[in-house]
């Protein structure tokens, strides 16, 4: 073989070489996004297909589908995809026990470069009456919430926690919220404001304890409105209770600090007020100290039982110095013959912010 005829040959074998590298698959979705819409979840699985073309020069291999939760389930093309050709992945929702909108993930591979899709579909589910229930038990009106109680637990003073309650409309009309709020210290928001059937709305409260009113127990109430918004329904007004228990953080003091720090200590360990006729009123003191180096702040006191109201002559105490706590019973709240409950002095004494005070005593029927 001649010189010219071995170049000619190295160059025909190099074209083809070029030519069977450069062939590669190319997978072209229908659609990677799809919408069920909305559904009664008595209608069942829903299935959707993503129909993939090979609109490369070679062969296109579906390798795997992951999908990412237990409710979603995916089939596949297995075969070889040739170019021109189409396979498809099936996926099914199911939405048994699953009121309320839905956006789930799936990912396909292929031997491409990239060598994966994400594919998603959603929709939203009108559950089932006892679905509803099951994930939103309380009921207000057309919307039924997960809870209408929103306990922030204790908190120290300076923090901002939140907590958030989900309304799900069990309605046939598009429900737009807004909110009655008279505090300073909570700011409230839904998203979406505005809740079409079937869907839901998540509520967020956020609690500003540097603005709370008093130390200790802060009970609240938001009140939400439910308004329809094709309808001439009055609103549903819905109340949420939010409780949060603030306390001063007296984790950075030093040692020098806690030394001089004040102490508030009071002369009776428990109240006893006896034989109180039903109806009537009685009165009881107890006597707080500062026994400690730096003046006894008297943060709050408090009951939270109606029977019970309780009061201080003063709330500032120089070392040495003292104060009366008033105690006023009133029979008439007290449910039975026995008053069995306590008031809560709250100060700034580091290692007692906290001294409960028993107050019992036993209600009788006086005799006219």
């Amino acid at each position: 073989m001649g010189v010219a005829c071995r170049i000619a040959v190295a160059v025909v074998l190099a074209v083809a070489t070029c030519a069977m590298a450069g062939a590669q698959p190319v997978a072209q979705w229908n659609e990677t996004r799809h919408d069920f819409g909305l559904f009664n979840e008595s209608e069942g699985n829903q299935v959707c297909r993503f129909v993939v073309t090979n609109t490369g020069d070679s062969e296109l291999i579906i390798t795997q589908v992951k999908t990412t939760c237990g409710c979603t389930v995916a089939q596949y093309t297995t075969d070889v995809i040739l170019p021109g050709e189409s396979g498809h992945v099936d996926v099914t929702y199911s939405p048994t026990g699953r009121p309320g909108p839905f956006s789930k993930t799936v990912w396909a591979y292929t031997n491409t470069s990239p060598n994966r899709t994400r594919l998603v579909i959603e929709g939203s589910v009108v559950g089932s009456a006892e679905s509803v229930k099951r994930f939103y038990p309380v009921d207000a009106g057309d919307l039924q919430f997960t809870t209408l109680i929103l306990p922030f637990g204790e908190t120290k003073k300076g923090a901002m926690p939140s907590s958030s309650t989900t309304a799900y409309n069990t309605g046939n009309d598009t429900i737009v919220l807004s909110f009655d709020n008279n505090t300073s210290h909570i700011t409230c928001n839904a998203v979406p404001d505005t809740i079409a059937p079937g869907s839901i709305s998540t509520l967020s409260f956020f609690f500003n304890t540097l603005r709370t009113p008093v130390w200790g127990i802060n009970d609240n109430y938001i009140t939400v409105a439910a308004t329809p918004l094709h309808s001439t329904k009055s609103p549903t007004e819905v109340k949420i209770n939010l409780v949060a228990n603030v306390v001063e953080d007296f984790s950075k003091l030093t040692s020098k600090e806690l030394a001089e720090a004040p102490v508030c200590q009071v002369d009776e360990s428990k109240v006893l007020i006896a034989d109180i006729g039903r109806g009537q009123s009685r009165c009881a003191t107890v006597t707080v100290k500062n026994t400690g180096k730096s003046n006894l702040v008297i943060r709050r006191v408090m009951s939270t039982d109606k029977a019970v109201a309780a009061s201080v002559t003063k709330t500032l105490l120089k070392p040495g110095a003292t104060a009366q706590i008033k105690i006023d019973v009133y029979s008439k709240h007290v449910d039975g013959d026995i008053l069995n409950t306590f008031i809560t002095v709250i100060s700034n004494d580091p290692v007692n912010p906290r001294i409960t005070i028993p107050v019992v005593g036993n209600i009788i029927t006086v005799k006219s």
